[in-house]
């Protein structure tokens, strides 16, 4: 969790997500308001659609519902005039056979209470028996239509409209009027839909008449929930799902005196079909405002932050390689970039300048410095030479040795300034080299009465400060002078002199001085004594903050010094 909100915050940072937030924010009412609107245009659609499938509904079954008018009328007049026909039954079925002749009747005739056809326009009488229609007529007799899937007549399927007969003398209910129209006349009269809009014309029972789509399959359109008796008093438009679960609109229709109601439906998706954006009303606005986004962020990545990583580039360049600044790749940006820009390039100009001058300088200084190492030299080697002058004037055995011992400090100081002003870098002395010529000056100087000295170095390279490397160079040279002052060997053996100079690890280093000694050792209290070599040591191992250590194993005399290594003083200019 601490690794996604450390991401996260990470990218807030940058120049250009903060962009792309503040411009979704800024975009994000405009969304707000396209979405309300969408919704606004799906539901006036909605609300048009629903208008024309009222409208489309009417026009679609204004032919069928004329057929089933003038079925009805039919019925009703035959009501009228069959009492008289019956009296001679021949002349009642010519009449009903020239009736379905001139009109698109397939049956025309009568039938009483228990199903008996007496007149009609079949070649003789028959009866249908006492059908649950007829119970449904005989419980509430009056002018209706109604379906047959197999009419006995025709043998198939028809829609008849039935008016009740009475007796004029006891107005008891005598029988039932009727008029067949085939459904393929039917069919005929109205227009074919493919797909799954579909209209119907239904009885007040509820019972499908007339269908745009095969009869047999016409109930599945129908709502799921409930009956369609419930919903043909409806005078509004309603969405329901139909039983085959497909979400669909239906429009119901009244006519003909609330005895035939005609239905219309089709699918909700025929509203959106083929319509992006009725089909999906937020992504249209959702796609609007990425776009508006996109563009957006384009036209910073063009304007602003384009510029802004250039400008980072070129200033990444100049701190790695010293790359100056293109200014003419920043003409096409704004004014202000480009006075950004501008004043990176001069400051950068500025900047080699000023470099350009302290090196300059530098390389004077180390001149000066290097020419004042080398005059220092000059002047203890000439103060060496007078101290000799003067040993070899000198008559006393006490004065010589005093001067000797001067001559050789001085000699060693001289040895350092050569190799400081002789050294490649000024910032730091390669401590090995400058030790290895302190070791064969002072051995060949302050040996001159062991000539046979063997002398061996083991020096590893070692970089120091020059307020480190003197010390250490003066320290190196006093041990090496009392080595000599006290080095000897066992007899037949020849006088030895070990310097170790030692890199460890930590940042340490350390150094060893060590000779023989003669058969006849000097008491340690002599050699440890607190003259003048002795005060010397101590006094450059304080400087060196290091820790001295001296031993003395009755053939070699030790002295080893352990020293912390300080870190490099940069070069000026560096």
């Amino acid at each position: 969790m601490m690794n996604v909100l450390r991401a996260a915050r990470s990218a807030l940072d940058k120049l250009g997500v903060r962009f792309a937030v503040v411009l979704a924010v800024a975009l994000l009412p405009l969304t707000i308001v396209s979405v309300l609107r969408s919704q606004s245009v799906i539901s006036e659609a909605r609300s048009q659609s629903e208008a024309a499938l009222d409208g489309e509904t009417l026009r679609v079954v204004s032919r069928e519902l004329a057929l089933i008018e003038e079925a009805k009328g039919a019925a009703i007049a035959l009501a009228e005039v069959i009492p008289q026909l019956m009296a001679n039954p021949e002349s009642c079925m010519t009449s009903m056979k020239r009736i379905v002749d001139a009109q698109p009747f397939s049956f025309a005739g009568y039938y009483d209470l228990t199903g008996y056809i007496a007149c009609s326009n079949a070649d003789a009488p028959f009866s249908i028996g006492l059908t649950e229609d007829l119970k449904a007529q005989i419980s509430d007799p009056r002018t209706t239509v109604l379906v047959n899937r197999d009419a006995p007549v025709s043998g198939t399927s028809v829609l008849y409209a039935t008016s009740p007969m009475y007796n004029e003398d006891t107005e008891e209910l005598t029988g039932f009027a009727a008029v067949s129209v085939p459904h393929q006349a039917l069919a005929a009269a109205s227009e074919k839909f493919t797909g799954n809009v579909a209209f119907l014309t239904l009885n007040w029972d509820g019972q499908i008449l007339t269908s745009t789509m095969p009869l047999d399959r016409a109930d599945q359109v129908l709502p799921i929930d409930g009956e369609i008796i419930d919903y043909l008093g409806r005078l509004e438009p309603f969405t329901r799902k139909d039983r085959t679960g497909v979400l669909r609109t239906y429009s119901v229709v009244p006519i003909l005196n609330g005895q035939i109601y005609a239905l219309g439906t089709w699918p909700e998706a025929s509203i959106s079909k083929n319509n992006f954006y009725m089909s999906s009303p937020g992504m249209f606005p959702a796609l609007m405002w990425l776009a508006s986004l996109a563009v957006a962020w384009f036209a910073s990545s063009l304007l602003v932050t384009g510029h802004v990583l250039r400008l980072r580039n070129a200033m990444r360049s100049f701190t790695q390689d010293r790359s100056p600044t293109d200014i003419a790749s920043f003409r096409n940006a704004p004014q202000e970039l480009r006075e950004v820009a501008q004043a990176h390039a001069d400051m950068t100009d500025q900047l080699m300048r000023d470099e350009a001058l302290l090196e300059d300088t530098v390389r004077q200084k180390e001149v000066l410095l290097r020419e004042v190492h080398h005059r220092v030299k000059n002047n203890l080697q000439l103060i060496a030479s007078i101290m000799n002058m003067q040993m070899r004037g000198s008559k006393s055995p006490e004065v010589h040795q005093l001067m000797r011992g001067l001559h050789d400090r001085v000699i060693s100081l001289a040895t350092i300034h050569r190799g400081l002003y002789q050294t490649t870098g000024l910032a730091d002395v390669r401590v090995d080299e400058l030790l290895a010529e302190i070791v064969q000056q002072v051995v060949r100087i302050g040996a001159v009465d062991h000539k046979a000295i063997e002398v061996k170095t083991q020096l590893d390279e070692l970089h120091l400060n020059p307020d480190q490397a003197v010390p250490l160079s003066l320290m190196v040279t006093e041990a090496l002078t009392n080595a000599l002052k006290y080095i000897g060997a066992q007899e037949g053996q020849q006088p030895k002199l070990t310097v170790e100079l030692r890199s460890l690890d930590g940042d340490m280093a350390e150094v060893l001085v060590k000779n023989t000694l003669p058969s006849v050792v000097a008491p340690p209290e002599k050699i440890e004594s607190t003259g003048l070599g002795s005060q010397l040591l101590e006094a450059f191992c304080q400087q060196l903050y290091g820790e001295m250590e001296k031993s003395d194993d009755g053939k070699w005399f030790t002295v080893k010094v352990g020293f912390p290594v300080e870190e490099l003083t940069p070069k000026p200019g560096e």
